[in-house]
């Protein structure tokens, strides 16, 4: 049986066929509309990915909007809400800590800001895809999505500070650093500084950096609603990967791209696939997001990118002093300073008044306490009360969105580094390769220096000693072009040497799958796109290769602990959904980390250390995620470590924990061994906003997927530390390999489809091909575009009327 034909079984397929008789947008014939200059040609492919042929930026970006509201309009309109904080108009009380959360970290009042203050271009391009979208608004008639219907919404128009707020949002998303010193300094009030370090984030040697050579620096000097907020309404993205190979390393003869961002998925997903022309002033195709011009990664006719979080420290957190008598007043270098405070009201349905949300900002940035957790107590005295602020280069206005207009249009290296100058957050490692044959990548964003201090625990705000007191340079953040080895990864991996003049924070990712990819690239003298491909779905576990090595050693009388170190030693250290070792050496080695912590500290900072995140809205991963297997490695060599010990010694710390893995296994997967796959236990759910509850839960899902790999493998299917192997974190959201010798031979996925429409048939099309490590071509000649047509829609300038499929 097909995967597709498992997608449409019953109940989705009975719902599909009813929902086919709602009309769906045209995509296919003629339509007028008031607003564009001229006629604008859209042809979809078979994908459902549209190829949009203006004849200026203004109608391209009209067009844009029109065809991202026709496919993902009630996806834009809860991006919206979550972003301006009104998602409680609709939801009522469940929603109402997430619009906390968006006034608190001022989302709305940032949009508007950069929104004032921009300038004429940028305010048209803006404005035109707005206009694009509330075109489609305007006539869309009964091709309305159901999801409105379900909510009895009707959508208003759209507006430039809508498409900024998503952006900031997204910005925040992908920003990193105030966790992580929640869990340090937790961590070093309940067992003392000394123990607490057996925990700090330590890049494993053997692991590479991102530029280990070819950098160029060498000429430098040297209240609650937070805390329980809940709800399918934003997921902090972790990880990608990128590479770029040079053509001397090529079977192609010239440069090869590769991407995979890895974020939280679900129904209608994260991208959505177009490709732009207008004229001669601008051809770019890729993934962008509803809501927001452009395109986000992707490539042109000179040159493409790829993008992966950067990992460094933006982020801080300040204890702030305020006067008991005044909450507007906080300490400051031994003067009382006068908060700025923002009266936000929040209108909640059922509710016959607003909330009133009092957000209190000091020049640090907005106050988060009581609403995050803090272990150490905030102290309360006579003289002062103590909360928290944190700031972010992710809070501060800037003109991020010219950044990415620059980058679509860029033509050579220069060019597209001064297209990364204008994105200042988040901070990013971009690649790029170009058809000239030339590879490279930037650190972009903007990172603080600190007059003090290094950023891993929360600091004094009230003494003046560490603030922010400027920022790396810009030409001085880490970049390499043409690196002589021919070849440059990242996967979130630690991007420079301590020889670097700037700090850049101690918050990588581990650096496993760098290294399996570094593997794979260095074993050809020329790599195949084939190869590419099959690196992109990689499910090798090097760390569990040095778990298995690590108790080369140890033996065991108990015959649980007996059978668990059989199966392991018979692994191959792939992670199919198939493997039975592998089952048991993920079991085993959450137990294991598991039994030391609970040893000494509770299950609330157990699940922080493993890495679960402190703000529960981000609902997923600390900057701490990840490094728990690090750890346990160095445990398991360091029998006379204070954990180790308190956890009863090497010998019994083990045994249990493998027999307790041996135990959970029986409990769960059956009596047989062989019934143990990886599969059964880690499954990818693929939900839709309304799909949370049944019986939508039945119409809008679609089946969970069985999937290999782990946090560490180059197919990161990530399992969060609370539900330890579900795949309930960040996978593959999109996979995309560029051929720099022939654009049509480019190939992308994305995962579950374009439409965000249940009666489309590109609602779930993709999920075969990205469950099999299979792409389609992104088209780009008009031949092959028009070779594979599945729909032409020409619109015109004139009278709006409203358009729907026939």
């Amino acid at each position: 049986m097909s995967l597709l034909h498992t997608l449409l079984t019953p109940p989705l397929k009975a719902i599909l066929a009813r929902m086919s008789k709602r009309r769906l947008p045209m995509t296919d014939g003629e339509l007028h509309l008031e607003g564009l200059q001229a006629p604008v040609e859209v042809i979809r492919d078979r994908w459902g990915v549209p190829h949009i042929y203006a004849q200026s930026e203004h109608d391209l970006f009209f067009a844009q909007g029109y065809v991202h509201a026709q496919d993902r309009l009630f996806q834009m309109e809860i991006a919206r809400r979550l972003a301006l904080g009104r998602l409680s108009e609709i939801f009522g009380e469940m929603a109402l800590d997430t619009d906390r959360m968006a006034r608190r970290f001022g989302f709305p009042r940032l949009a508007r800001q950069e929104w004032e203050s921009a300038p004429d271009d940028l305010q048209g391009m803006l404005l035109a895809y707005a206009d694009g979208v509330n075109a489609f608004i305007h006539a869309m008639g009964d091709t309305k999505e159901v999801g409105f219907s379900l909510l009895r919404l009707t959508p208003e128009d759209w507006h430039p500070e809508h498409t900024l707020a998503i952006v900031r949002v997204m910005i925040w998303e992908l920003s990193h650093g105030w966790q992580g010193e929640l869990v340090r300094a937790e961590l070093a009030e309940t067992v003392g500084a000394e123990h607490a370090a057996d925990w700090e984030i330590h890049y494993p040697a053997r692991n590479p950096l991102t530029l280990p050579e070819g950098i160029e620096f060498n000429r430098l000097d040297p209240d609650g609603s937070l805390h329980h907020a809940r709800g399918p309404f934003l997921a902090r993205g972790q990880g990608s990967n990128t590479w770029a190979v040079a053509a001397s390393r090529s079977a192609t003869g010239g440069a090869v791209l590769a991407n995979d961002m890895h974020l939280k998925v679900g129904v209608p997903g994260v991208w959505y696939e177009n490709h732009l022309v207008a004229g001669d002033a601008l051809e770019v195709s890729g993934v962008s997001i509803a809501g927001v011009p452009l395109v986000l990664v992707g490539h042109n006719a000179r040159l493409g990118w790829g993008m992966t979080l950067a990992y460094v420290d933006a982020e801080d957190l300040f204890v702030e002093r305020f006067d008991p008598q005044d909450p507007t007043r906080y300490l400051f270098r031994g003067e009382w300073r006068t908060a700025e405070v923002v009266e936000e009201p929040i209108v909640v349905k059922g509710r016959s008044e607003p909330v009133v949300e009092k957000v209190v900002i000091t020049h640090h940035g907005p106050v988060i306490s009581p609403v995050v957790s803090y272990g150490p107590a905030l102290r309360a005295e006579a003289d002062f009360v103590e909360r928290l602020t944190v700031a972010s280069m992710a809070l501060q206005p800037g003109e991020m969105v010219r950044g990415w207009w620059l980058l679509n249009k860029a033509a050579n290296w220069d060019d597209f580094v001064e297209a990364l100058r204008w994105i200042e957050a988040p901070q990013l490692c971009t690649s790029y390769a170009d058809v000239e044959g030339n590879i490279g990548c930037w650190v972009t964003g903007k990172l603080p220096v600190r007059a003090r201090g290094d950023g891993s625990v929360p600091v004094p705000g009230w003494t003046g000693e560490y603030e922010w007191v400027g920022e790396v340079p810009f030409e001085e953040m880490p970049h390499t072009l043409n690196p002589q080895r021919g070849y440059l990864v990242n996967t979130n991996n630690k991007v420079v040497g301590d020889d670097y003049p700037h700090f850049l924070g101690n918050i990588w990712m581990n650096g496993y799958r760098a290294r399996r990819l570094e593997q794979m690239l260095t074993a050809k003298d020329k790599l195949t796109l084939d190869d590419h491909a099959a690196m992109q779905v990689d499910v090798t576990s090097l760390p569990g290769q040095e778990f298995v090595e690590a108790l080369a050693d140890f033996q065991s009388d108990d015959p649980d602990a007996a059978l668990a170190l059989r199966l392991l030693r018979a692994w191959d250290f792939q992670l199919t959904p198939d493997t039975v070792g592998g089952t048991v050496y993920e079991v085993a080695r959450y137990t294991l980390v598991r039994n030391l912590l609970l040893a000494v500290v509770d299950e609330a900072l157990a699940n922080r250390i493993m890495g679960e995140g402190y703000h529960p809205l981000t609902l997923y991963a600390s900057e701490f995620y990840g490094h728990d297997v690090v750890a346990l490695l160095r445990f398991l060599r360091a029998p006379d470590n204070w954990w180790v010990q308190q956890a009863g010694g090497r010998e019994a710390w083990l045994t249990r924990g493998l027999k307790a893995a041996v135990t959970w296994l029986r409990e769960n997967l059956g009596a047989q061994p062989e019934g143990w796959r990886w599969g059964k236990l880690h499954r990818l759910p693929l939900e839709h906003l309304l799909g949370t509850q049944p019986p939508l839960d039945k119409i809008f899902n679609l089946p969970a997927l069985e999937i290999g790999g782990d946090t560490d493998t180059p197919f990161q299917t990530a399992i969060l530390p609370q539900t330890p192997y579900a795949t309930l974190n960040f996978v593959p959201s999109h996979r995309q390999i560029f051929d720099f010798t022939d654009w049509d031979n480019a190939r992308m996925v994305i995962l579950p489809g374009q439409s965000g429409r249940l009666a489309s048939p590109h609602y779930a099309d993709m999920v075969p091909l990205w469950y099999e490590g299979r792409y389609h071509p992104m088209l780009w000649s008009r031949e092959e575009v028009k070779a594979h047509a599945e729909g032409t829609l020409l619109l015109r300038p004139g009278e709006a009327h409203a358009g729907a499929a026939h």
